[in-house]
């Protein structure tokens, strides 16, 4: 039988959990607002994603340093068992620093990835998405995914608005310019003669400093 400790902290770590799974589902259906003309990516459901706890002594690895904002795969937001401590982290830091923030881009990262697959895009190009979707909305730049997959999706993006990185989620611009990259990676997707044709150029690209 358990004992009383280990009864409390189960009941501490389940409602960690649930506080996480709401700030989890109120970016899901910001997301979910912004992509409305890629198809609808349906509710949020928790058992999508790794929703756990991890404790400091499993962190082995300290992220490393870099001048452009990009952020390593050694980082320990990198990883899916952090998006518990990254939701909450996110909601912490936003009335300060928005989602200009490496927690941030993480749980965009994770979030925006089951979205596409939701949407029907597969494998990396469904990473590709989610990261590139996590770069315009953070400024940084995840090591997740095909690099040109996420510039691509970047160009496009600023194409024709300035590289700020405050925009509102029901904008009919930004709805409409997250159809037209959908779109784009879907037509990857049917044609991977057309993805290597188009993202040759793009194999090797320099992070953009914010």
């Amino acid at each position: 039988m358990p004992s009383l400790e280990e009864l409390i902290s189960a009941g501490e770590t389940a409602g960690k959990i649930a506080r996480a799974s709401e700030i989890a589902r109120g970016e899901w259906e910001k997301i979910r607002v912004s992509l409305a003309l890629c198809g609808d990516m349906g509710d949020f459901h928790g058992d999508d994603f790794m929703l756990g706890t991890i404790s400091e002594e499993t962190i082995t690895r300290e992220p490393l340093e870099s001048p452009t904002k990009s952020v390593s795969l050694y980082s320990p937001t990198y990883y899916p068992m952090y998006l518990v401590e990254n939701l909450y982290e996110l909601r912490e830091k936003f009335h300060e620093k928005n989602y200009r923030t490496t927690e941030a881009l993480y749980v965009y990262v994770e979030l925006v990835n089951v979205a596409a697959q939701r949407l029907g895009l597969d494998g990396t190009l469904a990473m590709g998405f989610a990261s590139g979707y996590a770069n315009v909305r953070t400024g940084w730049i995840a090591e997740k995914g095909l690099s040109e997959q996420s510039a691509i999706f970047s160009e496009m993006f600023f194409s024709d608005r300035p590289k700020k990185y405050d925009w509102d989620f029901h904008w009919t611009s930004i709805t409409r310019k997250f159809g037209e990259i959908y779109e784009k990676f879907v037509a990857w997707q049917r044609s991977p003669a057309l993805y290597l044709r188009e993202s040759k150029s793009k194999a090797i690209v320099k992070p953009f400093i914010v």
